[in-house]
């Protein structure tokens, strides 16, 4: 028989688990954003590391995602939270700290980013547990052997087909069209440089930025959207896009 005090430990445990299991969602959404967030930073550096000053600048200026003051805010929140280190006035990415490409229009949390999880590094114990196969050697029955040899000789004589056909040319009709806009590139280089008084090869820096932000943007769509943060005319830069297009 179950009495009144044992109906009420029953939803009790139950609301346990179940804030037990939100508080873990919600940790893994705040990771997750801190992974999104230092990739528009950290991406396709070798080493990573970067100037702190060129970080509060993408992400205020450029970004337009936080003041500089919480950009400040934010990169001393992640040092302390073990997600990045400081070496002066260089950012280091810990080691370790997985990045994650940010989806289409994602925007970071003011909020979130200021209060971040502490890094926790993952646990080495699949590692472990994968050397520890090979600790102990296995030695194959002389049936097994003679299988391997078969399988061996199987695969080390490649079949040749007879087609024709070029595996590598594509299908008479690609679902995938050619983006004529690429070509746009150059064109679009020489007049934000002209326009802004940037130099060629910074204009390309920050437009891989934004690249490196956003996910799946076009280089051309990205000069797009410097041009407009200078503040140029976006006829021309339509215009330009359009004729190569044609």
């Amino acid at each position: 028989m179950i009495t009144s005090s044992q109906n009420w430990q029953i939803p009790i445990a139950q609301a346990s688990s179940e804030t037990t299991a939100g508080v873990l969602r919600k940790n893994m959404s705040e990771q997750t954003d801190i992974s999104r967030i230092l990739f528009t930073i950290f991406d396709g550096l070798e080493p990573q590391e970067i100037n702190k000053a060129d970080v509060v600048r993408l992400w205020s200026l450029e970004m337009q995602w936080f003041s500089p003051e919480e950009s400040q805010s934010v990169v001393e929140a992640l040092t302390d939270a073990g997600w990045i280190s400081m070496e002066g006035e260089t950012m280091h990415l810990v080691e370790g700290v997985k990045l994650e490409i940010p989806s289409l229009g994602w925007r970071p949390m003011t909020r979130r980013m200021l209060s971040p999880p502490n890094y926790k590094p993952s646990s080495k114990e699949e590692s472990k547990g994968s050397t520890s196969d090979f600790s102990q050697p296995r030695v194959s029955t002389r049936e097994e052997g003679e299988i391997e040899s078969k399988n061996e000789e199987s695969f080390s004589r490649p079949k040749v087909s007879k087609s024709n056909q070029n595996p590598l040319s594509e299908p008479p009709n690609s679902p995938i069209p050619i983006d004529r806009a690429e070509g746009s590139i150059p064109t679009l280089i020489e007049l934000i440089a002209s326009q802004s008084g940037l130099a060629n090869n910074e204009v390309v820096r920050r437009a891989q930025r934004k690249r490196r932000a956003l996910g799946p943007v076009t280089l051309w769509m990205a000069l797009a959207l410097v041009a407009r943060e200078q503040g140029l005319d976006m006829q021309r830069v339509s215009s330009a896009i359009d004729k190569a297009a044609e």
